[in-house]
């Protein structure tokens, strides 16, 4: 018995630490839809605008556009880079939060809901493509790099089809 617990917890972290974005922060918003965004872990009001990635943007309409990067992380030159990540049809990814069901679930499982979360933010995350901001001295962007969905099936948001707008017809000219 004391061996499999042993087995069972070696191979809880090792599945722990493959997932890039791990929640660390305590959930925050228990909105119906701050509910709803932390099991799809997506922000179907949020999408990807190519326009806000450009060269020359304000970190401000970034963010007033994108909403709070997925991450930020300061360079060892001082520049900032903010890190946003999408879901193939555009929507945007929301960063895992810990929250009081997951401990209940990871305390009543044995565990085990803690792996199957794990896992299945392994999955979502290989669908992403990341899109690494960086920022010159004057707070405007200076830089995109664009990390590509580790899924070769999935598509980034540049490439996904949009729907089809269904044309208008002419205004009646009254001439006729």
């Amino acid at each position: 018995m004391k061996h499999s617990s042993t087995t069972t917890l070696l191979v809880l972290a090792a599945i722990a630490g493959c997932a890039r974005f791990q929640p660390v922060t305590p959930g925050t918003d228990y909105t119906p839809t701050g509910e709803i965004q932390s099991v799809t872990l997506k922000n179907t009001s949020v999408h990807y605008d190519p326009a806000v990635l450009a060269v020359g943007v304000p970190r401000t309409d970034v963010v007033a556009k994108l909403g709070d990067p997925n991450g930020t992380e300061t360079a060892n030159d001082g520049a900032v880079e903010d890190v946003y990540a999408f879901y193939p049809d555009g929507s945007k990814f929301v960063n895992p939060t810990i929250r009081p069901r997951n401990i209940a679930l990871g305390v009543f499982t044995g565990g085990a809901s803690l792996a199957v979360r794990q896992l299945r933010l392994m999955h979502t995350e290989k669908k992403l493509t990341l899109y690494h901001v960086r920022y010159g001295d004057d707070g405007r962007i200076a830089s995109v790099r664009v990390e590509a969905p580790k899924d070769s099936s999935a598509e980034t948001p540049a490439t996904t089809p949009q729907p089809a707008v269904a044309a208008s017809p002419p205004p009646a000219s009254g001439l006729e």
